[in-house]
């Protein structure tokens, strides 16, 4: 089956790059009186149909120029320009070439002041313009529906790819950030600005490799960059509101309610959201379920378990006065989520005495709510000093019941337990951080020193009962025993860190930096967490005492380090090591007892970035880390423990060390839409720290955490992508990676070696016309392998398929059908006895309304095949699961959506 797999996406690729054949144009630039070489000559080649650019060059000393692998089914302008002659444009039709070579001889320009006649030079806009490392796009060059969003928009872009989710690349590398006149909006979920911001607003499209702030500020590149796009507003679109309202009501009472309302006034802008609904939308920046929860904000995480109703709303503000030396930008976001269903999970763990089988189903009904907060102050006091305050906080409420049934089995499918149990807590969180920052440069250029106060102060608490009631069976499946747990719960928590950072810059030379840090942090904590023996004692006064923990701890840590940074115009090196101490001091409360300890860590970093020229570089990176066992691992919390599992404590805990060695390269050509580029890592872990696993015969599992002297875990994952443009506008993406590694723990007090590896190979095609059609289609397969040295003769390896097509098709002007689907593959496994198979398929038709399309009536259906079955796997160490659960099926649903605008006139 993989081998088909690998053969089907081989062909395909060949095909896809066979549409037509290539060929090479050349020729001499020259003047037209003397006949000598101009040499840096320009020379532009451009698309005949639309002059968009497909590729640039100069011409050599000779006067030569040469443009490789064109289309010989496409038309070409050819543009020749140098100082002081007349430019000159020359149209390739009917292209013939000879032996793949069409050579268009000797190019004369003419000196302008030879012209007999006027020569009238016309301004253009640039569609594109390459400024360094920033490519700009004229917003306006490119045509969209009316009322379309930013997403629509970047979609046009050469060399910008969006997927249905909303996921933006650029030349094969992620967009972290989408700013708005180079300001963060709505925090940094890139789809809240371009699925709710208009593309008609948006000036220019700035695409660029937006530098660390830590660079920005002292002028010693480090080498970090983050892909960034930044939104240019039009002038007179910064003075006005807009917005939107979607309403949809369907079957099976789903129902949908979306609004957002913007209010812009030069460098103020104000907005605000609201959200309700069924269909699992939790907000304006996630327009479908596989891409909710990526601001990671608790209570908005949805993972597709579970029929939600969820309400959301949101409020932005960022302005700045003061000839910009003031500013400030605040976020406040609201969430709450209901969500109720159940989940089956079918399990396989590997012992050394054989294998356990499980099979579990579990209902919850949870309720969670969630708000939070945030404000950046910026003040910067002359052109060398900066101070910024920042603050954010959040209020967590959750309330979750659930009842579950587990059963095990031997490997003979004889009855080890059968466990039911009940839950029920309702929690409580506040979280609130404080930090300010004075940034200072000094009086020669990278010199600077800079002083960081970051604090935060966290409290909970909670109340719940728990019930677990179990019957163990004996090797003939006879029940021998049957055991009770009824506890109630009670925490009352308290977390302080505060954490002072200084850091200082100075030029060594033209070249050569140096940057000290030191660090000082304090943490402390109080956990105060009690439970109740409500059989034995049914009115919870008195706590018990294995499953109660009240543990006090303060950490103090000192952290210095130096580091070298050598910058040159197409090298940067770094190297540098950190160097911290810290003191643990925990106190067991409830057990009397006092641990106290020390760890030295050491944190060797080197890094080399090398720019083989314009768009094309390559990093090497090496990061080392001291990783000092965590206090739940040296005394893990009793309160944890239940009638199945026991957490115990292992003070004697020392350090392990990882060693991760990473690295990429990526290439482009701008103009004519083409790249390539690849990264991977891979790290070794000496001495981990890893789980120790004891299972009981009656199925009672006990966990310890223990140093693996002599053994070394490792993981890699490496991946390589090639992306072009081919005939008929088709964008192409392909790419092939592996991941894998090995880890160790124990497992009934033998050595447990889990070899794990994952090959695939994918390829993403878009292609669009405007106000005809836009297509995509995701294509990817892989093979997993599982290995475990405690069954070996186990075999869990399965190959796997998706494919994820969409398309959408405009017609009779005001029409819009868009269909998208996602197909998914996995084969059985000796855990897991079954293929999987699914296909979740969506469509909707739409028509636009009012003098400006600003109203959409659309009717849609979810899940048209009514296929959407809640599905996953996973592979942790020695155990495989199979988890199946209640998810959104289908449903019809008709809805409206209206744009509304109002922008002023700007008075010239």
């Amino acid at each position: 089956m993989r081998k088909r797999v690998i053969v089907l996406i081989i062909t395909l690729l060949y095909h896809m790059t066979s549409f037509a054949q290539s060929f090479t144009l050349k020729g001499l630039l020259k003047d037209t009186s003397l006949q000598r070489p101009l040499y840096r000559g320009s020379v532009v080649l451009l698309q005949a149909r639309d002059s968009f650019i497909v590729s640039d060059t100069r011409a050599d000393k000779e006067g030569r120029f040469v443009f490789n692998h064109l289309n010989d089914t496409a038309n070409y302008i050819l543009f020749f320009s140098y100082p002081g002659y007349a430019a000159y444009s020359h149209k390739i039709t009917a292209v013939k070439p000879v032996d793949g070579v069409l050579d268009m001889g000797t190019v004369s320009l003419l000196l302008k002041e030879k012209l007999l006649k006027e020569v009238v030079v016309k301004s253009q806009t640039a569609i594109i313009k390459i400024k360094g490392d920033t490519t700009e796009f004229t917003a306006d060059s490119f045509k969209v529906q009316a009322n379309a969003s930013v997403e629509e928009l970047l979609k046009q872009l050469p060399g910008l790819q969006v997927d249905q989710y909303g996921n933006i690349t650029v030349h094969g590398k992620k967009v972290k950030k989408v700013l708005v006149d180079g300001e963060e909006f709505f925090g940094d979920d890139p789809t809240l600005v371009t699925r709710n911001l208009r593309a008609d607003m948006i000036d220019k499209v700035q695409v660029y490799d937006k530098k660390s702030d830590a660079a920005v500020f002292t002028g010693i590149d480090d080498g970090v960059k983050d892909k960034t796009i930044n939104l240019k507003i039009k002038e007179d679109k910064n003075h006005g509101v807009f917005g939107k309202v979607e309403l949809g009501g369907g079957t099976d009472e789903h129902y949908n309610v979306q609004g957002m309302l913007n209010a812009f006034k030069n460098k103020r802008r104000l907005s605000v959201y609201g959200t309700n609904g069924n269909i699992g939308r939790t907000g304006l920046g996630a327009a479908d379920r596989q891409k909710i929860g990526t601001d990671n904000d608790g209570a908005e995480n949805y993972d597709d378990k579970g029929i939600p109703t969820v309400t959301s709303a949101g409020a932005h503000y960022d302005n700045k006065w003061n000839k910009d030396q003031q500013s400030f930008n605040g976020n406040y976001k609201f969430n709450t989520m209901m969500v109720n269903g159940e989940d089956i999970v079918v399990s396989q763990n590997n012992l050394p005495t054989g294998l356990i089988l499980g099979n579990s189903i579990n209902r919850f009904d949870n309720r969670n709510t969630r708000q939070s907060a945030n404000g950046k102050y910026i003040f910067k006091v002359d052109t060398s000093t900066t101070i910024t305050a920042y603050a954010d906080g959040a209020v967590t409420d959750n309330r979750t019941a659930s009842y579950g049934n587990t059963q095990n089995f031997r490997g003979d499918s004889s009855m080890i337990y059968n466990n039911e149990s009940s839950d029920r807590n309702d929690y409580h969180l506040r979280s609130y951080n404080v930090n300010l920052a004075w940034e200072k440069r000094l009086n020669k250029a990278g010199r600077t020193i800079s002083l960081y106060l970051n604090n935060n102060f966290s409290n909970d608490h909670s109340s719940g009962e728990n019930r677990s009631n179990s019957d163990y069976y004996d090797s003939t499946g006879t029940k021998d025993s049957t055991a009770l747990l009824y506890l109630g719960r009670r925490t009352n928590d308290d977390w302080r860190t505060n954490t002072l950072k200084a850091i200082y810059t100075s030029p060594i030379s033209r070249k050569l930096s140096l940057v000290i840090n030191y660090q000082i942090e304090n943490n402390l904590s109080h956990d105060d967490k009690r439970s109740y023996n409500l059989v034995e004692n049914p009115a919870g006064k008195e706590e018990d005492g294995a499953f109660s923990s009240k543990m006090n701890s303060n950490t103090w840590s000192n952290q210095g380090g130096v580091a070298i940074n050598y910058t040159a115009p197409k090298l940067i090196l770094k190297a540098g090591n950190n160097i911290r101490s810290i003191a643990m001091d925990l106190e067991s409360e409830f057990d009397n007892y006092r641990l106290k300890r020390t760890f030295l860590n050491w944190n060797p970093s080197a890094s080399i970035q090398y720019t083989v020229k314009q768009y094309s570089e390559v990093r090497l990176n090496y990061v080392g880390s001291s990783i000092n066992p965590e206090k739940a691992q040296l005394l893990p919390l009793k309160f944890n423990n239940g009638q199945l599992v026991t957490y115990l404590a292992n003070p004697d805990l020392y350090n392990s060390f990882s060693h991760k060695i990473s690295g990429d390269y990526s290439a482009a050509k701008v103009v004519s839409n083409v790249y390539t580029g690849g990264n991977g890592s891979v790290t070794f872990t000496t001495n981990p720290i890893a789980q120790a696993i004891n299972v009981s015969s009656s199925g009672k599992y006990i966990y310890r955490f223990v140093n693996m002297p002599g053994y070394t875990n490792m993981n890699y994952d490496l991946m390589a992508y090639y992306g072009r443009q081919l005939p008929f506008n088709i964008q192409m993406i392909a790419a092939l990676n592996t991941s894998g590694g090995k880890t160790f723990n124990l497992t009934d007090d033998d050595v447990n070696k889990l070899t794990y590896r994952t090959y695939g190979a994918g390829v993403e095609i878009y292609k669009s016309k405007q106000k005809k059609y836009s297509s995509y289609l995701l294509a990817k397969a892989g093979y997993n392998i599982n290995k475990s040295s405690l069954q070996p003769d186990t075999k869990n390896n399965f190959p796997f398929i998706e494919i994820r097509p969409s398309l959408a098709i405009y017609f009779l002007r005001k029409f819009e059908i868009h269909t998208d689907a996602n197909y998914l593959w996995q084969q059985k496994s000796q855990a897991f006895s079954d293929n999987f198979s699914r296909v979740i398929w969506n469509a909707w038709l739409g028509r636009t309304f009012l003098k400006q399309d600003q109203l959409t009536i659309k009717i849609s259906c979810n899940d048209i095949l009514n296929q959407n079955n809640g599905y996953s796997r996973t592979a942790n160490n020695n155990f495989f699961s199979e988890n199946r659960y209640t998810t959104i099926r289908r449903f019809f649903m008709l809805g409206a959506t209206w744009n509304f605008t109002k922008f002023s006139t700007i008075k010239q």
